[in-house]
């Protein structure tokens, strides 16, 4: 159980419901990297919620971007490949960002009040103002209202400048001619938290030109930001690790290191696999031909694996 992931999901005021509840059944189950494995009967029996629910729910959450859902394989007694529990993927960054957020509004919100008590306590009536002395009439003349004053409510109050909403960075065609998905800064800061090994920018302009080639192939509003996920999963399964984009959106050392730690992660859950399915091959005696793929790909994740451990040991020595 990680306390750092599971605190970070009870500060997040957004988490309502089933979805507060499977976030943290996930967060009971997982490592300090967002890593864990728990299966749905499990994740239904911990949150007290159907599987049907819990289905539902993991799904959605992932199409917000919550988590990130990786399907595993084991050999059955038969010797057959089957399915085993799906390996998700919690975004640390972005859980600690959203929950620091929430505190940093209750903080402020402490100190305004306090300052407004602070006020209030100056501004009161001097003692002796306004009082009658013995034997006479108020020498003030100040009659306090009968009647306490209305304070304006906080809807008949314009705000004193316009929200603007954040520009578009990069707009996806969808399937209705002139529409489009905009992606914001916010978007592409979300997107690099989910996939950290991935170049968020150069693979949104790549999805732009995939859209204008395949015009009947476009997506809906409703479906367009499962096809970003998906797309930005399938290249962050491929085990390439991109070095972090410099410019506003740079990241420093730790956070580098962070990244390829949980790259790292994912690699070793694929050589697992692809291990799984090589012994199943062999188990099955399968031609040599049907087994050396598998071996050439465990070699090859191997190889990025030993590659992004070196840039950590480099990082951490620097």
């Amino acid at each position: 159980m990680s306390v750092k992931v599971m605190s970070y999901v009870w500060d997040i005021p957004s988490f309502k419901g089933s979805d507060k509840l499977v976030m943290l059944c996930l967060a009971d189950h997982s490592d300090d990297r967002g890593l864990c494995w728990p299966s749905i009967d499990t994740i239904a029996r911990k949150s007290g919620v159907s599987p049907t629910t819990v289905k539902s729910t993991l799904k959605k959450l992932e199409a917000a971007g919550w988590l990130f859902k990786k399907n595993q394989f084991k050999k059955a007694d038969t010797g057959r490949l089957v399915r085993s529990n799906n390996q998700y993927q919690l975004p640390v960054m972005l859980l600690k960002k959203k929950a620091d957020e929430q505190t940093d509004f209750e903080q402020s919100n402490f100190v305004c009040s306090k300052v407004e008590r602070s006020k209030l306590e100056q501004t009161k009536q001097p003692e002796g103002v306004g009082q009658i002395p013995t034997g006479g009439r108020s020498e003030s003349g100040y009659k306090p209202p009968i009647d306490p004053p209305i304070e304006p409510s906080s809807k008949d109050l314009a705000p004193s400048e316009p929200l603007e909403a954040e520009p578009a960075l990069f707009e996806i065609p969808l399937n209705r001619k002139g529409q489009f998905h905009g992606v914001t800064q916010p978007d592409i800061d979300r997107y690099s938290d989910l996939f950290g090994a991935v170049n968020v920018r150069a693979e949104l302009k790549k999805m732009i030109a995939w859209c204008d080639a395949n015009p009947r192939k476009r997506k809906t509003k409703q479906g367009i930001e499962k096809f970003i996920q998906g797309w930005l999963g399938r290249e962050q399964d491929r085990g390439r690790y991109l070095p972090p984009q410099q410019g506003d959106t740079a990241m420093d050392t730790q956070d580098e290191v962070t990244v390829i730690q949980r790259e790292v992660a994912l690699l070793e859950s694929s050589i697992n696999s692809e291990n799984q399915r090589m012994l199943y091959l062999i188990d099955a005696k399968r031609p040599q031909h049907e087994v050396e793929p598998s071996k050439r790909k465990i070699a090859d994740l191997s190889a990025k694996r030993r590659e992004l451990l070196e840039r950590v040991s480099s990082l951490k020595t620097d």
